[in-house]
């Protein structure tokens, strides 16, 4: 274990290494403690409890916002808890609170099996799932957070649990969704993992910024047409074209299929595009793979530039929205910034109990990125007025794409968080974890 507290050398490094985002709050916790094992943690929480400090916690650090650091409490880092095990047979992976997505996604896909990892390479999978999953593949198997099958958890009390649908279930049905105000701390999670599908195409078409309205109109008409094995996004940002200026939108469709033949198939609809020859570039069901989809996000949003975003999930039908995408396109303030559109489709219902419940067909961010701090505050204005405008259309929000303490709605349906607040006061009385961001 090692042990950092405000002041002392080493400090400073590790607030800043735990966030991804450049742009790191304002926030300093008295204590950070990166743990090597599940006794340290247990050590940790007790030492807490004991002084009084609350206490929050960090896997990838892949939050936007930070959410894990919190003034005066124990920051708890478990990113060096990268443990790995697969049983092909059983279909279940288990996996430390470290683990970052495509290194699940290398231990798994040796077996020929798949997990739903999220779309960038370097995020932690402990914080996806807690936040839903949304990531490749996630239409045909659900959010990431639905194949936990059971977790290990270290309590208030310093007590070690394992936790599964008939043994401390509510934990377990915490962790299913229920995002940054889980009252104990995961130290392990038993996944459900699946049959890898071999082929992978995607077609990808880059057009003017000022389609983007007429673009998504159109999306929203040929989502519903699509298999859930097909990923449909528009992306306005800097395009990937050699000596492009400015930003362009970029629309794909990504196909998980058995054959090519078949993920062909699949992508037929968003191949009969209205927009044929108005387009800058044109590829039509090019094989790809995971390496090379998470290089391709990786690109678009690079570690060590500054990040502000936001993101609403939304049922708005074409003539409410598009005009307002089109109006955050038409306004960025760098051609590095984004607006984004995915559709994900129809009300999901979790096989198994779970807090996960904010979610509707379609998902509409707007991100400002850019490597000057003199960009900051037109980018904090920018998303604002951008989410400001379609606060309206929201069904709710995301929980690490969104600054939680600001949002004018909730990353969970009323009733699941008064559940999660009734679970807390019974399992976390004193209140040892920091639990959701207050507004400040």
């Amino acid at each position: 274990m090692k042990i950092y507290r405000r002041g002392d050398p080493g400090y400073e490094r590790a607030r800043l290494d735990s966030v991804w985002n450049a742009r790191v709050p304002a926030s300093y916790p008295a204590i950070i403690v990166s743990a090597t094992d599940q006794d340290d943690v247990v050590a940790a929480v007790n030492y807490a409890r004991k002084e009084g400090l609350k206490v929050s916690v960090r896997s990838g650090g892949h939050s936007w916002y930070g959410i894990h650091l919190r003034d005066g409490g124990l920051l708890l880092d478990l990113s060096r808890l990268r443990q790995i095990t697969v049983d092909p047979d059983a279909r279940i992976a288990t996996m430390q609170s470290g683990v970052l997505g495509m290194e699940l996604h290398h231990a798994v896909s040796e077996h020929g099996l798949f997990f739903p990892v999220g779309h960038g390479p370097d995020v932690g999978l402990a914080g996806f799932m807690l936040g839903g999953g949304y990531g490749w593949n996630s239409r045909h198997f659900g959010p990431a957070c639905f194949s936990i099958r059971a977790v290990d958890v270290v309590t208030a009390a310093g007590e070690v649990l394992h936790c599964d649908e008939t043994r401390n279930s509510d934990f377990l049905w915490a962790a299913r969704g229920g995002g940054h105000g889980q009252f104990a701390v995961i130290t392990k999670f038993f996944l459900s993992i699946y049959q890898e599908t071999p082929a992978i195409l995607r077609s990808t078409q880059v057009y003017s910024k000022a389609l983007a309205g007429e673009l998504c109109d159109w999306m929203m008409k040929i989502g519903p047409a699509l298999a859930d094995r097909v990923e449909l996004i528009a992306m306005v940002t800097r395009p990937p074209l050699t000596g492009f200026e400015g930003a362009a939108i970029t629309t794909s469709a990504t196909a998980f299929a058995r054959s090519a033949d078949e993920a062909s198939e699949l992508l037929a609809e968003f191949e009969r595009t209205p927009f044929a020859g108005r387009e800058f570039l044109r590829i039509s069901r090019a094989e790809t793979n995971m390496r090379e989809l998470g290089a391709e996000v990786e690109r678009e949003t690079p570690k060590g530039q500054r990040y502000v975003c936001d993101n609403i999930w939304t049922g708005a039908s074409p003539r409410e929205i598009t005009p307002l995408i089109q109006l955050a396109a038409d306004t960025m303030p760098n051609p590095e910034c984004q607006v984004f559109w995915y559709w994900w489709g129809e009300d999901r219902t979790p096989p198994s109990p779970a807090a996960w419940s904010a979610q509707a067909p379609w998902y509409y961010a707007v991100y400002g990125i850019g490597g000057d701090p003199a960009l900051d505050q037109a980018h904090d204005a920018w998303v604002a007025k951008s989410i400001g405008a379609v606060a309206h259309l929201s069904s709710g929000t995301q929980f690490a794409d969104a600054n939680l303490a600001g949002r004018f709605d909730a990353p969970l349906k009323p009733a699941k968080l008064t559940e999660m607040a009734r679970l807390r006061a019974l399992h976390d009385p004193s209140g040892v974890f920091a639990g959701y961001p207050e507004a400040k």
